[in-house]
C-alpha cells in the first residue's frame, strides 16, 4: 500500500477517533447521572411522590374491580399495575390489555391506560393504549435516562448508535491493554504535581487500568442493551419463531399466560399483595401483573427489587385462591447461567443493586470513563503540538480543543440547567407537560455552549461554562426550599429524604466546582494546556 494512502487512512482513523471520543464522553457522562434517574431523581423531580407512599392492598383490590367493570371483559387478558414512587412515576398506572375481535374476523391487540392519583388512586386521566404509548412526556429524570439510552434519536437509530459505541469502547479497552501491557507495573504511578504531560499520561493510564473491569462491564452491557431490542431479538424471533417477537418474549420471560377457563372467579389482589408485603420484607414491590383477571385460572406476578437476584424477583400466585406458587427471576425460565446473565444486564449497567452506595461508586467510575477518551484526545493533541513535524496545523489542534471544550463542558452545563428548570416548571405550571421546555433548555444550552466553544478560546469557554454549571447546581437547594419548603431541618416531618439528599449533593458539587475554578485557576487552565500553547504561539 502506498505511503500516501496510509497517511490518508491514518487521518481518517484519527478524526473518527476524535468524533467517537466526544460521543463516548456524552454517553458516559449522561450515564453517570442516569444511574440516579430511577428512582432518586424522578422522586426529586415530582413533588407528589417525594414522601413515601405505602401500598394499600385493599385499595388496589377495590380500584381494579371498579376499573375492570368500566373497560369490559375483552380487556382483562392482561392487567398491569405500576406502583407510584417505586416505579419512578408521579402517578399509579393501570393498563388493561386484550385481543379484541374485529369486524373482519381478526383479532387486534388493544387496551386502556388509567393514570391514578398516587395516594387515593382517584382516576386522573384515561387513554387508549396506542395513544398513551405514542405520546412522549418527560421530566428531567426520564429525559436524562432516555438520552443516555438512545440520545433521543429513537429506535432503531439511537439504540444502534449507543450499542455500537459500546462495541467501540470494548475495542478500545482490548487494544489499550495490548498497547500498554508493558506499563501495567506503573499502575500506582500518578504525578499530578509534575508537568501537564505526565499528569495527562498518568491520569489516562490510571483511569484506564484501574477501571478496566468496570469499563468492560459497561461496554458489554451497553452494547447488549443498545442492540438487543433492535437487532438480537428480531433476529432470534426470525430464526426460531417465524418472526413472531411476542411469542419469543412470552417463551423466555417470566410472565406466562394461563389457559383461560372462562369461569369467572374473583382475583384475590388484596390477599396476594398483603402476603407479598408480609413474607418478603426484603423486597421493594414495584408492580404486579394479572394474567386472566377475574378468571378461575388467573395468575398474578408480583415484581420487586432488593433481593439477592440482581435483576429483581418475581413472586407468582394463583389468582383465584391467592396461593403462593413460586419465586423466579425475570428470565427464570431460562436454564443454567443464561437467565442469570440476562437478569444481570440492566442492574450491572446502571449499578441498580445493593443500594445507593453502589450507585455512587458507579457514578464516579462513570465520570472516570467519560474522561478516558477525552484524555486520549488531549494526549494526541499534546504530542502533535510537541512534534517537530506535526501531522496537522496548530489551527487544527486549536479547533479540536475548542470543540472539546464547547461540547463536553456544554453537556455538563445543559444537564445542570435541567435541575432549576424542573423546579421552576413544577412551581409555575404544576399540572402542565414540561417536555417541550426540558428539550428546549437542554439542547438549546448545549448547542449554544458548543457554538461558544468554537468562537472563544478554550481556556475562557471552559471556565465560563464551568462557572455557569456550578451556579446552576448551587441554586437548586435555595430554589427547592423557596418553592416546596423541603430542607434538611424539616425532613423528619416531610419525609423528603431523597429530595433533600439530592439538593445537598448538588449544592456540594457546585461549591467544589467553584473552588476548583476560582482557587485552582492554574489547574483548571491546564485542562487545555496544549490548546493554550497552540493559541499562544499564533
Amino acid at each position: 500500500m502506498k505511503s500516501i494512502t496510509i497517511k490518508k487512512l491514518y487521518k481518517l482513523h484519527t478524526w473518527v477517533g476524535i468524533i467517537t471520543g466526544i460521543l463516548l464522553f456524552v454517553i458516559a457522562f449522561s450515564g453517570a447521572v442516569a444511574v440516579f434517574a430511577r428512582p432518586e431523581l424522578q422522586i426529586w423531580a415530582n413533588s407528589a411522590i417525594r414522601e413515601p407512599i405505602p401500598i394499600n392492598p385493599e385499595q388496589y383490590h377495590a380500584t381494579l374491580a371498579t376499573l375492570a367493570q368500566k373497560v369490559g371483559p375483552e380487556y382483562l387478558d392482561e392487567v398491569h399495575v405500576n406502583f407510584p414512587r417505586a416505579r419512578s412515576a408521579e402517578t399509579a398506572r393501570v393498563i388493561f390489555e386484550g385481543h379484541v375481535l374485529q369486524p373482519d374476523g381478526t383479532e387486534k391487540h388493544e387496551g386502556f391506560v388509567f393514570e391514578l392519583s398516587p395516594k387515593d388512586l382517584r382516576v386522573i386521566e384515561k387513554f387508549d393504549m396506542e395513544t398513551y404509548f405514542s405520546t412522549v412526556r418527560f421530566d428531567m429524570a426520564s429525559f436524562i435516562a432516555h438520552f443516555h439510552a438512545d440520545l433521543h434519536l429513537g429506535r432503531p437509530v439511537g439504540l444502534i448508535l449507543t450499542g455500537l459505541l459500546g462495541l467501540t469502547l470494548m475495542v478500545s479497552i482490548i487494544t489499550g491493554i495490548l498497547i500498554h501491557r508493558k506499563k501495567l507495573a506503573q499502575i500506582f504511578t500518578f504525578r499530578p504535581d509534575k508537568s501537564f504531560s505526565l499528569l495527562l499520561s498518568d491520569g489516562h493510564k490510571v483511569m484506564g487500568i484501574w477501571g478496566v473491569a468496570f469499563h468492560s462491564v459497561i461496554a458489554f452491557t451497553g452494547a447488549f442493551l443498545g442492540l438487543a431490542t433492535v437487532i438480537l431479538v428480531p433476529a432470534a424471533a426470525y430464526v426460531g419463531f417465524n418472526g413472531d417477537q411476542e411469542k419469543l418474549v412470552e417463551t423466555f420471560t417470566a410472565i406466562k399466560a394461563p389457559e383461560i377457563s372462562h369461569v369467572q372467579q374473583e382475583t384475590q389482589i388484596s390477599e396476594i399483595l398483603s402476603a407479598s408485603k408480609e413474607t418478603r420484607t426484603d423486597l421493594t414491590l414495584t408492580n404486579f401483573t394479572v394474567m386472566g383477571y377475574g378468571d378461575k385460572e388467573a395468575l398474578v406476578y408480583v415484581f420487586g427489587t432488593g433481593s439477592e437476584q440482581l435483576g429483581g424477583e418475581t413472586l407468582v400466585y394463583q389468582g383465584a385462591t391467592g396461593e403462593y406458587l413460586r419465586s423466579q427471576a425475570n428470565f427464570g425460565r431460562l436454564e443454567g447461567v443464561t437467565g442469570k446473565i440476562l437478569d444481570a444486564m440492566f442492574p450491572l449497567h446502571f449499578g441498580n443493586f445493593a443500594g445507593i452506595f453502589v450507585k455512587v461508586i458507579w457514578a464516579w467510575l462513570g465520570l472516570a470513563m467519560a474522561l478516558l477518551p477525552i484524555s486520549g484526545i488531549m494526549l494526541w493533541q499534546q504530542r502533535g503540538i510537541a512534534a517537530k513535524n506535526p501531522s496537522h496545523s496548530k489551527r487544527t489542534y486549536e479547533l479540536v480543543g475548542r470543540l472539546l471544550s464547547g461540547t463536553c463542558t456544554g453537556i455538563v452545563l445543559a444537564t445542570s440547567v435541567l435541575f432549576p428548570v424542573q423546579l421552576v416548571c413544577n412551581h409555575i405550571m404544576p399540572s402542565a407537560d414540561e417536555t417541550y421546555l426540558i428539550f428546549t433548555a437542554f439542547f438549546g444550552v448545549w448547542g449554544g455552549a458548543t457554538l461558544l466553544g468554537l468562537f472563544v478560546r478554550a481556556k475562557h469557554s471552559f471556565r465560563l461554562l464551568g462557572m455557569m454549571s456550578a451556579l446552576c447546581l448551587v441554586s437548586v437547594m435555595p430554589l427547592d426550599i423557596a418553592f416546596t419548603g423541603s430542607h434538611l431541618f424539616n425532613v423528619s416531618t416531610t419525609h423528603h429524604n431523597v429530595s433533600v439528599g439530592v439538593d445537598l449533593t448538588l449544592f456540594m458539587l457546585g461549591l467544589l466546582s467553584f473552588y476548583y475554578l476560582f482557587y485552582k485557576g492554574k489547574t483548571a487552565g491546564s485542562i487545555e494546556s496544549p490548546l493554550i500553547k497552540a493559541e499562544g504561539n499564533k
